[in-house]
């Protein structure tokens, strides 16, 4: 199948590449920059890790807001499904850029809405479901606390409409905590490594839960939905390793057997409460077998690709 996929040169988007390009013919609409890094030889080192291993792929350099040149891919390239990953990757970065975020994150999603697909991928986020403590699956209210959050729901609303006016499909993913190599350093699992391998300080918010996806697990599911029949449909991702904060990075500096000290700060107020992440849906529907827990997954990680 032909495949479009937007932010494909982004953390999950290379991953993502990497895995369909033996079977598919790919198609990576991005515009190549990295969000939080404005050093520019940290910036060619990032892109050249992350794209080191493609062959044969087609790359078109643009924003997501330039509907004209998404136009002229989609016309050109004639896309079986499109593969949304463009965003801006983190909560901080959104409550920091919030214009910027807006207008990427919805009018670049109503941009790469309806062209002749067979069905429609988003990637969305368990930031959709806000606080919740009593366990979260894709029935469960959806309240987000942070703009992200937000954003992403408005998404999923758009989607949804779209297809219901339309008739084009769509599968909708919420991944929580997703990590691998080239990663960004400031997100949670790849700053807690970094410093762990430094022997630096590691701060951790007290009283916090979260479940973890390595990224091998992300683009299992997202190839599934892909190359399966299932459509019109929302999926909860992740390992289903449930862990608070202090013990997920006492895990961390454990396996790097680190001198670090553990330090408790207070948790960032756009950081939901959470309980259980329920991704039995996935498991039951979709086929996805998650393959990672943390330790497996550490040791595929090479600190020196994670850079920030």
């Amino acid at each position: 199948m032909k495949i479009l996929i937007f932010g494909g040169a982004g953390f999950i988007g290379h991953h993502l590449v990497n895995k369909l390009q033996e079977d598919h013919e790919v198609c990576v609409y991005d515009n190549f920059s990295i969000f939080g890094v404005t050093n520019e030889n940290q910036k060619h080192k990032i892109i050249q890790g992350r794209t080191k291993l493609w062959r044969d792929v087609r790359t078109i350099n643009g924003s997501i807001v330039e509907n004209s040149l998404i136009q002229n891919t989609c016309n050109d390239f004639k896309p079986d499904i499109i593969v949304n990953l463009a965003a801006y990757p983190r909560v901080s970065l959104v409550e920091k850029y919030p214009v910027l975020a807006t207008e990427g994150m919805i009018q670049g999603l109503i941009n790469t809405l309806n062209y002749d697909v067979k069905k429609y991928i988003h990637i969305s986020s368990s930031n959709v479901y806000g606080n919740y403590q009593d366990g979260a699956n894709e029935e469960s209210m959806l309240s987000p606390i942070n703009l992200y959050g937000s954003l992403k729901l408005a998404q999923e609303r758009l989607i949804k409409a779209n297809s219901k006016n339309t008739g084009s499909n769509y599968v909708i993913l919420r991944p929580m905590c997703v990590f691998g190599n080239y990663d960004l350093g400031d997100r949670l699992v790849p700053k807690f490594i970094k410093q762990a391998n430094k022997n630096q300080e590691i701060f951790y918010a007290t009283d916090t839960l979260t479940n973890i996806t390595y990224v091998d697990d992300m683009t299992q599911a997202i190839k599934l939905s892909i190359e399966n029949e299932i459509k019109n449909e929302t999926f909860n991702i992740s390992s289903g390793y449930l862990t608070d904060i202090k013990t997920l990075a006492i895990d961390i500096k454990n396996y790097y057997d680190s001198a670090s000290s553990l330090v408790p700060v207070n948790r960032e107020k756009y950081f939901p409460t959470r309980g259980n992440f329920y991704i039995e849906k996935a498991q039951n529907i979709l086929g996805y077998k998650p393959q990672y827990d943390l330790v497996k997954a550490l040791k595929e990680i090479d600190v020196d690709t994670i850079h920030g």
